[in-house]
């Protein structure tokens, strides 16, 4: 039978779609393994920022509600306990709280909203009352011959406002000289930018309150002020810790860490959520234990959720001092910390200390191309792998970077954390447990 053409156009075409089928293979980027239950992550962060968890601070018991939660998940995965049943590892803490009313009116009309407008500095203490406003300017503060006017007078049962910001080291040493020197009712800050909260240990004779610029009228004449505090002694708290045995080689340990606390209510009707801050930290350590505890390790692994993490690395400091096994144990610690975000990357905390573990870290990344960028950072004392890494043992800090800004505030919630990269971030932790 004589030949045709009439096969040539499929030819054609077979050819055409085999050169975008490689084409397309060699410009796909990477496709990872789903190593984190993303829908697990989601429901951990919702249920650790709910306002039932009062922002796992010490009003109504939330750092306790929190901690109930993370026991009854170590339990449902599986996971064996040091303490002899249990997975919490009790102490105790001084701290100031906020429990009740929090009111602040400017001019006798005007109500502002606590976190959204003002916060209270962490360590005042609680006042009642209405006051007239002394409002002194920073030129009053940077012409010498003003100054030492204002030092000699009299500001008792007044209210003092610094109508400026204070971000200059010369103007916060003459703000703390006029309050020590010159004592008032209370003290009103102007902050121009944004609203970061704290907690604290200790409590002060002074009440000061911090007020976003933005929100205030021209000019502030009088306040009405109820805001109730109390300050705790000796209140328990505690680390919740579990671990999953070792299949060969059971008595040497990687550690994972989270803060699972924040730092709780700003009266009654607010409160700091900390969905960066650090509950998803806190979903990926649920994570961790969740993978492993199906992908059995070679070695053992310890899962430690730290309380008391923002009062001053409280919990770590204290597990250190009474560990479960010894430290010398741990061939490395990871500490999870801000870790919803990652679209420019992460950071490594001691990183230029640990240079081995940093390029285990670089060349598992660069071989799979999980993370846009890994960067270093030298120690610091900035979180919970500090007391394991001030006793000698090998620990990174991670955090991400890049995406929501968010911080110690009320609007870090969980419904606006992205968890960008939040699987890659597992996934190298992961590799680097296979090949360290």
């Amino acid at each position: 039978m004589p030949t045709t053409n009439s096969t040539f156009p499929q030819k054609k075409q077979f050819l055409k779609l085999a050169i975008l089928l490689i084409i397309s293979l060699l410009v796909t980027p990477n496709i990872h393994a789903q190593v984190a239950d993303m829908d697990y992550a989601r429901q951990a962060i919702d249920t650790l920022c709910s306002p039932s968890m009062h922002g796992r601070g010490y009003v109504q018991e939330g750092d306790r509600k929190a901690a109930n939660y993370l026991a009854a998940e170590f339990k449902r995965l599986g996971l064996k306990s040091f303490n002899k049943g249990t997975y919490f590892q009790h102490f105790s803490i001084n701290v100031q709280t906020f429990p009740n009313k929090m009111d602040v009116q400017l001019n006798g009309k005007q109500q502002l909203a606590a976190g959204a407008d003002f916060l209270i500095h962490p360590t005042s203490k609680g006042i009642t009352g209405n006051y007239k406003v002394k409002s002194i300017s920073e030129k009053c503060v940077t012409n010498e011959k003003k100054w030492e006017k204002l030092l000699k007078k009299d500001y008792k049962n007044k209210v003092v406002l610094f109508n400026f910001d204070k971000n200059d080291k010369a103007l916060k040493e003459k703000v703390a000289t006029f309050q020590e020197k010159c004592p008032a009712t209370a003290y009103l800050h102007v902050e121009p930018k944004k609203l970061t909260w704290h907690i604290s240990p200790v409590v002060n004779e002074t009440t000061e309150l911090i007020l976003l610029q933005k929100s205030l009228p021209k000019k502030i004449k009088s306040i009405d002020l109820t805001i109730d505090s109390e300050y705790l002694t000796d209140y328990q708290t505690q680390n919740v810790i579990a671990y999953i045995e070792g299949t060969t080689q059971p008595d040497s340990f990687y550690v994972f860490t989270a803060h699972y606390d924040h730092i709780g209510r700003l009266g009654a009707n607010a409160y700091i959520p900390g969905a960066n801050d650090n509950a998803g930290g806190t979903a990926m350590l649920l994570n961790m234990a969740a993978y492993y505890q199906k992908n059995p390790p070679k070695y053992s692994i310890a899962f430690m959720a730290f309380g008391a993490e923002e009062v001053g690395l409280v919990g770590s400091l204290f597990y250190v001092d009474n560990a479960y096994f010894p430290l010398d144990k741990i061939k490395f610690l990871w500490n999870l910390d801000l870790v919803g975000t990652g679209d420019e990357g992460i950071t490594l905390v001691n990183a230029r200390q640990l240079e081995r573990a940093f390029q285990t870290v670089a060349s598992i990344n660069e071989r799979e191309n999980y993370l846009v960028n890994i960067k270093k950072r030298g120690e610091a004392r900035n979180s919970d792998h500090w007391p394991f890494y001030n006793k000698g043992v090998p620990s990174f800090f991670i955090y991400a970077r890049g995406g929501i800004q968010a911080y110690h505030d009320i609007y870090d919630r969980a419904e606006t954390l992205p968890l960008t990269e939040f699987n890659d971030i597992m996934q190298l932790m992961i590799d680097f447990v296979e090949e360290y």
